[in-house]
């Protein structure tokens, strides 16, 4: 994990996709593990998949008090495609900043209604790569969400590769989350993709 006192992570996400409920789970996480977290969201039409930026500040060793943070200033990014973390790039830090990206495209709605080709997906990698060097991870998180039985569980996915690489909550803390957060067969799901996406990070990821 970053050593940071105060770490602040954004996600970047499509309406639909499952950005709220991980800022959620990252909230609850924080909470039960008696750091001081914030949250806020910019919704961009989030239920007609317009473009959802969630804000996350953790504070683990002092209080925070504002949700927002400014361009530059996010420690991670998770996003949950790859358009949106090609537009959500200019918020990372240029000094540690790391980027969990899943590889999944989904074509804005202007694109969709005015027919033009969506950029082709090795291009946006190459983009990013060009950003962030090695200090990023893109994960294939709806195949790996489908070992679950659900591509909606792709943003707990994310969150596994997330919580591998900053280390800011113990497994136990995240179960703990998702189980205020789920019942069932959801919160089974859920949990395996969450480990899934752990176990997908420590085979392909550096060592941190």
């Amino acid at each position: 994990m970053l050593s940071n006192r105060v770490v602040n992570v954004l996600i970047a996400s499509v309406g639909g996709q499952g950005g709220l409920t991980l800022s959620r789970t990252l909230a609850i996480a924080s909470v039960l593990s008696n750091y001081s977290v914030r949250t806020g969201e910019t919704l961009g039409m989030a239920q007609r998949f317009g473009s959802v930026l969630s804000f996350v500040r953790v504070g683990v060793e002092e209080e925070v008090y504002s949700p927002l943070f400014g361009l530059g200033e996010a420690d991670y990014l998770i996003c949950l495609e790859l358009i949106e973390c090609v537009r959500a790039l200019k918020y990372l830090s240029c000094e540690g900043g790391y980027a969990v990206v899943s590889n999944e495209v989904k074509p804005p709605i202007s694109a969709s209604l005015s027919g033009s080709k969506p950029t082709p997906k090795d291009e946006l990698v190459s983009k990013i790569k060009g950003c962030l060097g090695n200090n990023l991870a893109v994960v294939p998180a709806r195949d790996i969400a489908l070992k679950t039985g659900s591509v909606r569980a792709s943003n707990m996915v994310l969150l596994g590769v997330f919580n591998y690489v900053s280390k800011l909550f113990k497994d136990e803390i995240v179960e703990e989350a998702l189980k205020n957060l789920f019942k069932g067969n959801a919160l089974e799901t859920s949990l395996k993709a969450y480990y899934e996406g752990k176990t997908w990070a420590s085979v392909n990821l550096k060592t941190f």
